[in-house]
C-alpha cells in the first residue's frame, strides 16, 4: 500500500480530515493527500482580495468544534485588520483563515512527514470490496490505500445553463480569487449573475475599490441575502419525529413565526432550528429531500447564508444610490458583441449590455464523483449527481450497501446529510470520520 489513507482533495474539507486524523492518533506518514492547491485554501479560502470576508462572525468559524475562540484567539494576535469589527462580531478576511489553517497543518504530530502529491484524481477502482482503492490521476500515476477518502470540496463553479463562452479577462467564471478585479475599470458596466454570498463579495469589492459604474445583478427571485445579526445561541429546537416533506416546511415556518427574518430574534430561532436539523433531514426519505432541496433549497440558502455586515451595508448603500440594479430575471445565454462588450440574454427574452459578467451562481460539477456514478461504482440520489452518502459518511455504492473503506465529507454530502456546507459542520464530520477510520484500522 502507498497509504492507510487517501485523501481527494486540498480544499479546507480535505485540511479538516487531515488535521483531525492525525491528531486523533493515526501516523502522519500512512496519510496521503491527492489534490492540486495549497492544503486548506481550495475555492472558499484561496482568496487574494481584502475584501472578501467570512460570512460569519469569529467564534463560529472552526476547525476544532470543541474549541470555539480558536481561531477567534488566533486572529486577534496574528492579523491587523480593524475592518473586521462590526456590532455582531468580527468578520475576518478569508485569506487571513487560510493562513490561520496552514498554522494548524505546520503543528500537526511530525507535519513534514504528510505526504502530497500535486495532481487530479481521474478516477478510482476497488481492489476488492473492502480492501483497498487503486487512485489514478491526470498524470497517468496510480496510488494504492486501504481506505479511501473523497474530499474534493466545491467543484470549480461553470456557467449556468450549460453554456461555455469560453474564457476572456471580461468574462468571470470562477470569481472567488477576487484577482480579476484589478481587470475592471471605474465605470465599467457590470452584470453579477447569481445573488448569493459570492455575488455579495463581489459587490463589496467593487465598492473597497470604488467602482462608479452600474452594476445590474441578476435574481431569480429578486433577493439579496439578509445581513448578519447580532444573535445570542439558545435552546437547540427538538424536531418532532415521523416527518415528511410537508411536515419538515410546516414545523420550520411554525417555528419561525412571523418575526422578520432581518431581525436577531428571526436568526436565534433559525439557528435553534439548525442544531438538530441534520437528524431530522435524514430521517426523510430520500425522495423528499431530493424534492424539498429541488423547490425550496433556494429559500433555505437565503435564510442559512447571510451575509457578513460589511457586504451587506455596501449593497444596501449601492442600491439606495441607484448604482446596483437587482433584476428578477434569470440568465439564458452570453454573446460578445462589437467594442469587446457582451450581451446577456435573459430567460424572458430581453437582453442587457455589460462591460464585464461575473457567474456568482456557484454552480459546479465534481468530475470524480460524477465518473463515478456514470460507472455505476456509487449511488446518485436522484438526478441530482450528488452521491448517497450514510450518516456514517460511507458512500453507497450502486447495489445499495455502503462500502466499508469509501467516505465522503463536505458539501457533496449535503443533500443526503443536511447542512454540512460551513467550515464548523465540516470540521465535526472531520472528527467524527477521524474515529471510524481509527477504529477500523
Amino acid at each position: 500500500m502507498d497509504a492507510s489513507v487517501i485523501i481527494i482533495g486540498s480544499g479546507y474539507s480535505a485540511a479538516a480530515v487531515v488535521a483531525h486524523l492525525t491528531h486523533a492518533g493515526l501516523p502522519t506518514r500512512e496519510v496521503l493527500v491527492i489534490g492540486s492547491g495549497p492544503l486548506g485554501a481550495g475555492q472558499a479560502y484561496g482568496c487574494t482580495a481584502d475584501a472578501f470576508r467570512l460570512n460569519v462572525r469569529e467564534n463560529l468559524q472552526r476547525l476544532w468544534p470543541d474549541q470555539p475562540e480558536h481561531f477567534a484567539n488566533w486572529a486577534a494576535a496574528h492579523t491587523q485588520d480593524p475592518a473586521a469589527h462590526d456590532g455582531a462580531g468580527h468578520f475576518y478576511r478569508r485569506h487571513d483563515f487560510a493562513r490561520y489553517l496552514q498554522v494548524q497543518l505546520a503543528a500537526i504530530p511530525n507535519a513534514g512527514a504528510l505526504h502530497r502529491v500535486t495532481a487530479r484524481a481521474t478516477s478510482i477502482a476497488a481492489m476488492d470490496r473492502d480492501r483497498g482503492w487503486i487512485v489514478t490521476c491526470d498524470n497517468a500515476a496510480q496510488y494504492k490505500a486501504a481506505r479511501l477518502v473523497l474530499a474534493t470540496g466545491n467543484p470549480d463553479p461553470q456557467w449556468p445553463g450549460g453554456i461555455k463562452p469560453g474564457d476572456a479577462p471580461s468574462l468571470v467564471r470562477a470569481p472567488w480569487r477576487g484577482d480579476w478585479l484589478a481587470d475592471v475599470t471605474p465605470k465599467a458596466h457590470v452584470c453579477v449573475v447569481g445573488s448569493g454570498l459570492t455575488a455579495m463579495d463581489v459587490l463589496y469589492a467593487l465598492v473597497m475599490q470604488r467602482h462608479q459604474g452600474p452594476i445590474s445583478l441578476l435574481s431569480p427571485h429578486g433577493l439579496l441575502p439578509p445581513r448578519q445579526a447580532a444573535w445570542l445561541a439558545g435552546s437547540a429546537y427538538e424536531w418532532p419525529a415521523g416527518l415528511r416533506g410537508s411536515g419538515f416546511i410546516r414545523t420550520i415556518r411554525q417555528h419561525l413565526g412571523t418575526q422578520r427574518w432581518h431581525e436577531p430574534e428571526c436568526q436565534e430561532r433559525f439557528e435553534a432550528l439548525r442544531v438538530n436539523l441534520n437528524l431530522a433531514w435524514q430521517a426523510l426519505p430520500a425522495k423528499d429531500r431530493i424534492r424539498l432541496h429541488r423547490r425550496l433549497g433556494w429559500l433555505w440558502s437565503l435564510l442559512r447564508f447571510r451575509a457578513g455586515p460589511q457586504a451587506a451595508v455596501a449593497a444596501k448603500a449601492m442600491q439606495a444610490s441607484g448604482q446596483l440594479n437587482i433584476i428578477a430575471k434569470r440568465f439564458s445565454s452570453l454573446s460578445a458583441v462589437e467594442g469587446g462588450r457582451w450581451q446577456v440574454q435573459l430567460c424572458s427574452g430581453e437582453g442587457l449590455m455589460a462591460d464585464f459578467v461575473v457567474n456568482c451562481t456557484g454552480a459546479g460539477r465534481d468530475k470524480l464523483i460524477d465518473a463515478m456514478i456514470a460507472a455505476g461504482q456509487i449511488t446518485a440520489m436522484g438526478s441530482t449527481r450528488q452521491p448517497l452518502v450514510t450518516p456514517e459518511l460511507r458512500i453507497v455504492a450502486a447495489d445499495g450497501q455502503p462500502y466499508h473503506a469509501l467516505f465522503c465529507i463536505g458539501p457533496a454530502t449535503g443533500l443526503a446529510l443536511g447542512d454540512v456546507v460551513g467550515a464548523t459542520s465540516i470540521a465535526r464530520q472531520a472528527a467524527q470520520l477521524a474515529q471510524t477510520l481509527l477504529v477500523n484500522r
